[in-house]
């Protein structure tokens, strides 16, 4: 997830209180009364802790609260959970692929913690594109719905119609002898259509990329997808890549493989992170007492700082330290660890 300039306007704001809502939203239309409960009981929960401010303090942030009860494609709309972020200069609204537990908080900081985990830091793609022998098929990656792109032919025959390939008759001569064929062979002129459909593909794809900054997922039967990638596998809109075909999986069985492809990612990050600390720690370049790493993120001795906790707690020390490391634009993540952890809950990684 990309913070957006507001946003870190916000977090960098000096007014107080802030408020925090944080909460899961459940998509079947008969639950989008429940989530409208859900946030008016976590406002109720709100303004209760606001009245120890004064009135003039938080009653712009409060009627801009309230303002969202009447928006109903946020409600209906939103994928997984909500953070909303308010004080009375301004308020943010982000959505997180991850569940959250609701929650809300008024004080002296934000709780983002949320908004850093690793599977919040994977970049999601747009779409994703199928191959097969003779056609892509296309789904948007966030509701897995068939999807048509701009111009984009998904069979090749509807693309090559102008092309020789659709030649009846071949035919070649030695000396004064003229020998005539039907067809080449049929590998070799499936071979030659896709050749030409997949030069067509990567010019679309780029210019999609180039005009909307669309990312794609590539996905498709083994054959078809190795002859894609030997010519266009570094190409800036290529995602990902799932040596698999999706034609045959139903909508569930879709969201399955794409969940597993991006929760392996998120362990990869994971793992990724995991070994820095450890080399960090080695090299005796890690600290974990706050007071120590706050006085370095002051002096810009840190290069990462990462938070580990149980996905439940909300540190308001640790928060503050997350916030100053994005205002200082340090790399800075947060990981939950439900079950076990042997690190200290928070580390900071210095140059």
């Amino acid at each position: 997830m990309k913070l957006s300039k507001n946003l870190m306007k916000l977090l960098a704001s000096d007014i107080e209180p802030k408020i925090s809502i944080i909460m899961p939203i459940y998509q079947q239309t008969q639950q989008v009364e429940v989530n409208l409960i859900t946030y008016k009981n976590l406002l109720k929960e709100v303004k209760k802790e606001l009245n120890q401010y004064p009135r003039r303090e938080w009653i712009k942030a409060v009627e801009q609260l309230e303002s969202l009860i009447l928006d109903r494609k946020l409600w209906n709309e939103t994928k997984t959970a909500l953070l909303i972020f308010a004080n009375n200069e301004a308020i943010e609204i982000c959505e997180v692929e991850h569940q959250v537990a609701a929650k809300s908080h008024v004080g002296s900081t934000f709780l983002i913690q949320d908004l850093l985990l690793p599977e919040e830091q994977i970049h999601r793609a747009d779409f994703l594109i199928d191959l097969s022998r003779d056609r892509i098929r296309i789904y948007d990656v966030s509701s897995l719905k068939r999807v048509k792109l701009e111009g984009l032919h998904t069979h090749f025959s509807n693309y090559y119609d102008d092309f020789d390939v659709k030649s009846k008759i071949n035919f070649r001569s030695v000396g004064k002898a003229t020998f005539y064929h039907g067809h080449n062979a049929k590998s070799e002129q499936q071979e030659k259509e896709q050749s030409i459909y997949y030069r067509y593909l990567d010019r679309k794809l780029k210019n999609l990329h180039l005009k909307y900054g669309y990312e794609f997922l590539i996905t498709g039967l083994p054959k078809a997808l190795d002859n894609f990638l030997k010519l266009y596998a570094h190409r800036k809109y290529v995602s990902g890549v799932i040596h698999d075909s999706m034609a045959n999986l139903s909508h569930s069985e879709l969201k399955e493989r794409i969940s597993k492809y991006y929760a392996f990612e998120r362990i990869a990050k994971i793992e990724s992170i995991k070994q820095k600390i450890s080399s960090a720690h080695k090299g005796n370049q890690l600290l974990n007492d706050l007071n120590i790493i706050e006085f370095a993120l002051n002096n810009r001795d840190v290069q990462s700082l990462i938070s580990f906790n149980d996905g439940k707690s909300y540190s308001i020390a640790h928060n503050k330290l997350l916030i100053k490391s994005l205002l200082n634009k340090i790399n800075c993540r947060v990981i939950y660890t439900p079950n076990f952890n042997r690190y200290s809950s928070m580390n900071a990684i210095l140059y």
